[in-house]
């Protein structure tokens, strides 16, 4: 726990050799950015509780290096 606040940064996207984001429990706004589905190597993905709304990017079926995707607890739509 961080308390970070605001929005994912799409900047995010940039680190390509990045295998791990972990922004569980803080107090996150906004969309999952398409920017994420560019993380070729990214592993893990836990975003779990935040408040997090809209649905998920498509962009996300890019990462196939992903195994771990956590986003519980947050208020996100669709199916």
């Amino acid at each position: 726990t961080n308390l970070l606040t605001g929005t994912v940064p799409t900047e995010l996207g940039n680190l390509q050799a990045l295998w791990d984001l972990d922004l569980r429990t803080n107090l996150l706004t906004g969309t999952v950015p398409t920017e994420l589905g560019n993380l070729r190597a990214l592993k893990i993905l836990n975003l779990l509780g935040n408040q997090l709304t809209g649905t998920l990017p498509t962009e996300l079926g890019n990462l196939q290096a992903l195994w771990d995707l956590d986003l519980r607890t947050n208020l996100l739509t669709g199916t």
